[in-house]
């Protein structure tokens, strides 16, 4: 039996108990009053009466037995009320423990992005592009750089940038013809990568809608590529690898929650950034708008929203030294 028949089968007794209840109540009520009556009755008649009063008694005592199983169905009630609450509960813990789960997907898969880039950021071909800036030399890069995208099918495209903003070399040149030659300059991930100190730094920007990709929805990690490949080289551009963030997301929030067919028809799973726009959604409304999420400091938890749906989330714990960029995993749950 699934969850939700066993929540619906606790409902259904937990209503049959409320209408014995009413029911028992009623009778009960009437019992008394003829029991009453018949009292008034058998002392009008005095000593004629006698043996009605002694039915009127028994009438009576029935009344008083009807009250006590009144009181027992509804200690009955008050059980399955809490059994029920403490069902909800344990539902809405699991929904927050799967919310977690899916966050913490993402967010390693994202982790070996922050490995990837720094790597190839080392790469010969790519040093020499950028030192030489002479067509072969771009061109030797660009090829590397199709080569490497075309077993890490994940990325839209791998993006080399001079130190002036110039996108000099890509990975997709036929597939994004305008992007080699293109100023760069003011993208947030190519300023904050030049920024960087070393060479095992790496820089992530927010996820957007990218004009240079045609619009998709894409997630950028950055690196700088320094002189030699050293670790402490001079910074002579940038390499961005452009992560198809909408095609890999949808995956999480549409296929990896474990949901059954029904439930789904009255659940939205979601990821945030930390500013808490919607960057995913499994029904793909309202991508980058704000989410009204009330977590009130905490890691992870539940609560029932003022349109009465409950709402679980839970905070990325990050991985490894990878701090997952203070994402939330929510699930959206209308009640029946």
């Amino acid at each position: 039996m699934s969850r939700s028949s066993i929540k619906e089968v606790i409902k259904n007794v937990q209503q049959r108990i409320d209408d014995y209840r009413d029911r028992n109540a009623r009778i009960t009520n009437e019992i008394t009053m003829l029991s009453l009556n018949a009292t008034i009755e058998a002392a009008r008649a005095g000593e004629a009466g006698r043996g009605f009063a002694v039915v009127a008694t028994e009438v009576k005592h029935l009344a008083g037995q009807a009250t006590e199983a009144s009181r027992e169905l509804g200690a009955i009630g008050e059980e399955t009320s809490e059994l029920e609450r403490q069902f909800t509960e344990k539902e809405c813990d699991r929904l927050s423990e799967m919310a977690q789960t899916l966050v913490q997907l993402i967010v390693r898969n994202l982790f070996e992005r922050t490995a990837d880039v720094r790597w190839w950021a080392t790469d010969e071909a790519l040093v020499h592009g950028l030192k030489s800036l002479a067509r072969p030399a771009l061109h030797h890069a660009s090829e590397r750089l199709g080569l490497i995208n075309r077993f890490y099918s994940i990325y839209l495209n791998l993006v080399l940038v001079g130190v002036d903003g110039t996108i000099l070399a890509c990975s997709q040149p036929s597939k994004f013809p305008r992007i080699v030659g293109a100023d760069g300059s003011k993208l947030p991930w190519f300023q904050k990568a030049m920024a960087t100190m070393r060479g095992d730094e790496y820089v992530v920007d927010n996820i957007y809608y990218d004009p240079l990709h045609e619009g998709k929805l894409v997630a950028v990690y950055a690196a700088a590529v320094r002189k030699e490949g050293r670790i402490d080289g001079e910074v002579i551009g940038v390499l961005g690898v452009v992560f198809d963030w909408e095609h890999q997301s949808q995956t999480i929030v549409q296929k990896e929650a474990l949901i059954s067919e029904e439930a789904w028809k009255r659940t939205r799973v979601m990821l945030l950034d930390k500013g808490l726009r919607i960057i995913a959604a499994s029904d793909n409304q309202e991508i980058l708008q704000p989410f009204m999420l009330n977590h009130q400091g905490r890691q992870r938890g539940f609560y029932v929203n003022s349109g009465h749906e409950v709402v679980a989330y839970a905070k990325t714990i990050g991985y490894q030294e990878y701090d997952g960029l203070g994402w939330y995993g929510v699930i959206v749950r209308k009640n029946r």
